[in-house]
C-alpha cells in the first residue's frame, strides 16, 4: 500500500511540474540597459547592419548600438542637438533632425556624416516614406512639413499646415500612402498628407469634448490599418485610415513614440510621464513595462525580436524582449506577418506572476519532499 501512495504521488508530482512548464509563459519585459550619452531622444534600427541608432540631444552625438551583444560600437558627431531619426533602407542612410534647422545623413557604413539638408524651423520629428523614397520633416517652429529625396538629399516640397500650428511626432501611413501629422494649435487637428502631390488632404479634429487638444505623436499599425494618436490628456485615439474618422479610444499615459512589433502584431508606446512602455492589442494594453527615466523613443528590431527604449532623463536604452510575449488564449488570430499565434485579449493584472513560477514551485519541491519521505519508510 505505502509504495502504491509513493508511486501514485511521484505520478502527480510529475504531472503537475510537467503542466507548470507547460502553461509558464515570460512576461514581456526588460533584458538590458545600455548608457549612451546625454538625451537620448529618437532611436531607429538599421535592418542592413542590424545596429541601433540613437539621437543623444544633449551632447550633440548619435551612439550606435550593435543588437547582437547591446553594446556601443561607434559615437558619431554632430554640429548640434539632434532629436529625431529614421533609416532610409533605400539608400542605406540615417536621417538625422538637429536643432540648427538641419537634417544630417549618415551613411550606416562609415558611421559619418555625408550630406546635410536645411529644412524649417526647429525640425524634432522625422518620418520615412517607402513608397515615394522620401523623409517627411515636422518643422515645429514653422508650421511645414519638409519633404527630402534620398536619391539626392534635396528639399523636394514644403507643406504648410497653417499659421501658428506645431506639427509634432508624425508617421508614414503605407497602406494609403499618407503622412498622418498631429499638430498643436488649431483645435489640435491631425493633418493627413498625400504622399502623390505633398499636399494636405484631410484634416482629422479630435472630439469637442476634448479639454486638452494637443495630440503629440502618431503611429501606423498596418494590420489594423489604423493610425494612434497621443493626446495631453493621457488619451490615445485610433483614427481607421479608410476614412479618417476616429474608432476607438483609451486612456493611457500620455505617449511620445509608438513602434508596431510585426513580428507579434503589437503596438508598443513610450509614455514619458510614468517611466513605462504600453503594450497594446485590439483597443487595449495588455501589459505595462517599467523602463528607465522618460522614455521617449522606441525602435523594433525584428531579427532579435526586440524593442529598444530611449530613456531621456537617465541618459540609457532600455532592450526589451518580445519573444516570451503573452498566451495565445485566442484560436483562430492569425498573423499575416508570420507563422505565430498571439493572443489579442487583454491579460488580468497578475499576467507577469506567470513567468516567475514562485508558487507552484514551492508545490513541486513539496511533492518531491513527499515523495522522498514515503520511499524511505518503506
Amino acid at each position: 500500500m505505502k509504495y502504491t501512495k509513493g508511486k501514485l504521488v511521484a505520478v502527480l508530482f510529475v504531472v503537475f511540474f510537467s503542466l507548470c512548464a507547460a502553461n509558464s509563459v515570460s512576461a514581456i519585459g526588460v533584458v538590458s540597459t545600455i548608457t549612451v550619452r546625454q538625451s537620448p531622444e529618437g532611436i531607429t534600427y538599421d535592418a542592413a547592419k542590424r545596429e541601433i541608432f540613437v539621437a543623444n540631444y544633449g551632447n550633440n552625438t548619435v551612439s550606435v548600438i550593435a543588437d547582437s551583444n547591446n553594446t556601443v560600437v561607434a559615437t558619431i558627431p554632430l554640429r548640434s542637438s539632434p532629436f529625431g531619426i529614421v533609416y532610409d533602407p533605400g539608400v542605406g542612410k540615417i536621417y538625422v533632425s538637429c536643432s540648427d534647422s538641419k537634417v544630417y545623413v549618415i551613411d550606416d557604413d562609415l558611421n559619418q556624416v555625408i550630406a546635410n539638408v536645411t529644412v524649417g524651423l526647429y525640425p524634432f520629428w522625422v518620418a520615412y516614406d517607402s513608397g515615394k523614397g522620401e523623409i517627411f520633416v515636422s518643422n515645429t517652429g514653422g508650421g511645414t512639413v519638409s519633404v527630402i529625396a534620398d536619391n539626392n538629399n534635396t528639399v523636394v516640397a514644403t507643406v504648410v499646415l497653417g499659421i501658428g500650428v506645431q506639427p509634432k511626432a508624425l508617421c508614414y501611413d503605407s497602406g494609403k500612402g499618407e503622412i498622418f501629422v498631429p499638430c498643436w494649435e488649431g483645435g489640435g487637428p491631425i493633418k493627413v498628407i498625400s504622399d502623390s502631390n505633398n499636399t494636405v488632404v484631410a484634416t482629422i479634429l479630435l472630439p469637442e469634448t476634448v479639454s486638452i487638444r494637443e495630440p503629440w505623436a502618431a503611429g501606423y499599425d498596418p494590420d489594423k490599418n489604423e493610425i494612434f494618436v497621443s493626446n495631453a490628456d493621457n488619451t490615445l485615439y485610433f483614427i481607421s485610415d479608410t476614412n479618417n474618422t476616429i474608432v476607438a479610444s483609451l486612456q493611457t499615459p500620455s505617449a511620445t513614440g509608438f513602434v508596431y512589433d510585426s513580428g507579434k502584431d503589437l503596438m508598443f508606446s513610450a509614455n514619458q510621464y510614468n517611466n513605462s512602455v504600453s503594450v497594446i492589442s485590439n483597443h487595449t494594453v495588455i501589459e505595462t513595462i517599467m523602463v528607465g527615466l522618460q522614455p521617449r523613443a522606441v525602435a523594433y528590431d525584428p531579427a532579435m525580436s526586440k524593442i529598444f527604449v530611449t530613456n531621456s532623463y537617465v541618459n540609457t536604452v532600455s532592450v526589451i524582449s518580445d519573444s516570451a510575449s503573452v498566451p495565445n488564449t485566442t484560436p483562430g488570430n492569425n498573423n499575416n506577418n508570420n507563422n505565430n499565434n498571439n493572443n489579442g485579449g487583454q491579460q488580468n493584472n497578475n499576467a507577469d506572476k506567470k513567468g516567475t513560477p514562485g508558487f507552484e514551485l514551492l508545490i513541486v519541491i513539496g511533492a518531491a519532499a513527499i515523495v522522498l519521505f514515503m520511499k524511505r519508510k518503506r
